[in-house]
């Protein structure tokens, strides 16, 4: 049975209203550790989104209206855990949840990443695994026997990954990534010492550092990436942190995918 998103979603999150404080926003985001807080109107319409971007940069007396996001994309609980795995792939900057919506448009439940991720196993299990949904669960990794297992478990799916580490400040942070990424892609046999399959790489790892800039502007970071090849096109995951206080700071992923 396909796994839909009403079984992984986190019912009657927590969300905010527009005149709230910036203030009261982090805190809620620091003492329930989440990594965003969408905001609704009266009917509980999701009407924008707060990240932890904004709760550090702002003034905390400012109103969550005043800092909030209005581009993000909703799901419904009856779509698949495959379908909001590709959302997130390409849904932007913001991407770290997506408010789950009814037949009216109010927030019944999230969906973040993290619990995509620690779900999407089950579906392994039953079908084809995609190169995004298994690219995500490569670079989050923490141990070398998860890492063995999931470079196994790709390759069972006839795709091809390769995972690798890199750590820089924010001006040598996009060098050293991809090289680090095409590096690892040429000796896991992913692509082949060619300019157009480097390329390929390099476009992905290009949708990946711009993510970083919009969230971390000037700031580096350490991460694993991986790569992961199917057919006609390849998927890169960054997970780690960003930022002065690397101990400190959220762990975050970033995503990008490229034909090739």
């Amino acid at each position: 049975m396909t796994m839909l998103v009403k079984d992984v979603m986190v019912r009657n999150p927590i969300v905010l209203r527009p005149e709230q404080s910036v203030f009261s926003a982090r805190e809620l985001m620091l003492i329930h550790e989440y990594e965003c807080l969408f905001v609704v109107d009266d009917k509980r319409h999701p009407v924008g989104v707060v990240t932890t971007l904004f709760t550090n940069l702002e003034e905390p007396k400012k109103t969550v209206e005043k800092v909030m996001k209005t581009e993000f994309q909703v799901i419904r609980d009856n779509q698949t855990v495959q379908e909001a795995a590709h959302m997130f792939t390409t849904g932007g900057v913001s991407m770290l949840a997506m408010p789950v919506v009814d037949e009216e448009g109010a927030v019944t439940g999230i969906l973040r990443i993290k619990e995509l991720v620690q779900d999407l196993v089950t579906p392994v299990k039953e079908g084809a695994l995609s190169p995004e949904s298994g690219v995500i669960y490569l670079s989050m990794t923490r141990t070398e026997e998860k890492e063995k297992l999931w470079l196994d478990r790709i390759r069972e799916h006839n795709l091809r990954p390769a995972v690798t580490q890199v750590g820089a400040n924010a001006e040598k942070l996009p060098i050293k990534m991809r090289e680090s990424a095409i590096v690892a892609a040429i000796a896991f046999g992913v692509i082949k010492e060619d300019t157009r399959e480097k390329t390929s790489v390099s476009n992905a790892i290009r949708d990946i550092i711009l993510q970083l800039k919009m969230i971390s502007p000037g700031l580096g970071g350490g991460f694993k990436v991986g790569v992961v090849r199917g057919e006609g096109r390849i998927a890169v995951a960054a997970f780690g942190r960003c930022g002065h206080a690397l101990a400190n700071s959220p762990e975050q992923i970033f995503m990008g995918s490229s034909i090739i």
